[in-house]
């Protein structure tokens, strides 16, 4: 059975991806069937429950990856997101990408997993306990993980916010368009339609 068929298999990729080692004995399995880049013209949304694997060497989507609650996406080789990565809920999704992953903006509540590293133009906002991200190196303007342990070895970031929500309500008003706040406060749902418009999130 190929490997990414094999990880759909498993709840959480925790025990498979936990560790640099880990991630790279991963890596070395994977070897994409397809060379040929896979190109989404616009936006690409999974519904809920849409299992998808694109066992290509490099996945390139013009717009927005959208993800459902209990949708799961697993590229191959490399990922390249020309908009915002969203998953705005409080149920499971896997994004599991085999190279590096790019996007401008993420918002993710799921479990996320790139074994060749993320690089965000902008902001990396990941949310909740309940699942965690994997990689090596996560580079960007701002990383947010609030309430949540994210397993990444080297975070490249002018800012770096990490907590729970109540502590970090005051440095991000700092960071967060003024439109976005209400008392100091945010919610997911807006900041999901924000970024599935395309708008920015930090000042």
């Amino acid at each position: 059975m190929p490997l990414l068929e094999t990880l759909l298999g498993h709840a959480s990729l925790h025990d498979r991806a936990s560790t640099a080692k880990k991630r790279a004995a991963l890596k070395a399995k994977l070897t994409p069937a397809v060379e040929t880049p896979k190109v989404f013209a616009k936006s690409l949304k999974l519904a809920e429950g849409d299992d998808r694997i694109l066992d290509v060497a490099r996945v390139e989507v013009k717009g927005n990856l959208v993800l459902d609650d209990q949708s799961r996406l697993l590229v191959a080789g490399d990922l390249v997101v020309a908009g915002n990565i969203i998953h705005e809920g409080f149920d499971y999704s896997l994004l599991f990408v085999g190279g590096t992953l790019q996007a401008r903006n993420l918002l993710f509540h799921g479990e996320l997993v790139a074994l060749g590293g993320i690089t965000l133009r902008g902001v990396s906002w990941t949310y909740y306990n309940d699942y965690s991200t994997y990689t090596d190196t996560l580079t960007a303007k701002a990383v947010v993980a609030d309430d949540r342990v994210d397993a990444v070895d080297a975070v490249k970031a002018p800012h770096h916010l990490s907590g729970h929500s109540s502590k970090l309500a005051g440095p991000l008003a700092k960071l967060l368009r003024p439109e976005l706040l209400d008392q100091g406060t945010w919610d997911y749902p807006s900041l999901a339609k924000r970024l599935a418009k395309g708008e920015d999130l930090l000042r």
